[in-house]
């Protein structure tokens, strides 16, 4: 029986000889675990529906000889057979995934991304039905609360230097992302002009319930929902330690929509609008 049982999502895999794979899992109570299954490539026993990347469920881990720890089993909690057939599901839980294993580093507890990653996972594969701007914003969603539960994401709301007020104007509030966040009077020198808008729609994404953030990010003028993925972009920047692969999909995804004449199609070119 395996020393360990727990939850997992499945981040990245790499073959390794000729049927085993090296797994990076994220769990909630080891945060990144990496390990090797052995025979994962042909054991559908031990491995039922594989090991794709954004797979969920229990696994069952042995402590390995070196830094590898030994994934014995994998049982999945959710059907993730789909991530086969849509190309646009599978692009989205590829980039969930590939930011989660840049971003989250060593083995120390963190069930609060952990919850998130599965949430937005499950989201990512069950949207039928919703609106084109749904997708779009659970990225926002999830790149604002990883970077919020690791302690990465900038102040919004108060000045990241003294606490104070920010300094808000017609033209926007006071941001430094180098020095915290948005800015009071007094610290705002040199800091750019960061649209209220964003900001505002940003904390909305962060800390209204589910309902309220899609309605608010469909009822977004498109301006500020580029604004808003502009932020992302430049908050998550200075934490990759190489480009993100994930974001090719999204370029198949947008010639595909303009093969088909859709109007929509530039939405998808980065994933994000």
């Amino acid at each position: 029986m395996s020393e360990i049982l727990t939850p997992a999502v499945v981040l990245r895999t790499r073959a390794l000889r000729e049927s085993d794979l090296i797994v990076v899992l994220l769990t909630p109570g080891r945060g990144k675990v990496d390990c090797i299954a052995r025979g994962a490539r042909r054991s559908r026993r031990r491995f039922p529906g594989g090991l794709p990347v954004g797979a969920r469920g229990e696994v069952g881990l042995d402590r390995g000889r070196g830094s590898l720890a030994v994934l014995d089993s994998f049982t999945p909690s959710f059907d993730h057979s789909g991530l086969g057939r849509d190309l646009e599901a599978f692009a989205y839980v590829a980039y969930l995934c590939e930011l989660s294993d840049q971003l989250v580093g060593g083995s120390a507890p963190d069930p609060t991304t952990f919850g998130r990653l599965c949430e937005a996972i499950e989201d990512a594969m069950t949207w039928a039905g919703q609106p084109e701007t749904h997708k779009p914003a659970l990225l926002r969603r999830y790149e604002l609360g990883l970077l919020d539960s690791l302690g990465l994401l900038p102040a919004l709301d108060q000045c990241s230097v003294c606490g104070a007020a920010a300094n808000v104007s017609e033209d926007g509030v006071a941001f430094s992302a180098a020095r915290g966040g948005v800015a009071c009077p007094v610290h705002a020198s040199g800091a750019r002009r960061l649209p209220v808008a964003v900001r505002d729609l940003a904390t909305t994404l962060l800390h209204a319930d589910p309902e309220a953030r899609d309605r608010a990010y469909a009822q977004a003028e498109r301006e500020i929902r580029r604004g808003l993925r502009d932020l992302c972009r430049e908050l998550i920047q200075p934490h990759l330690r190489a480009p993100l692969r994930s974001l090719a999909f999204f370029a198949q995804i947008a010639t595909r929509h303009a093969d088909k004449g859709s109007s929509d199609g530039a939405n998808c070119s980065d994933g994000s609008e």
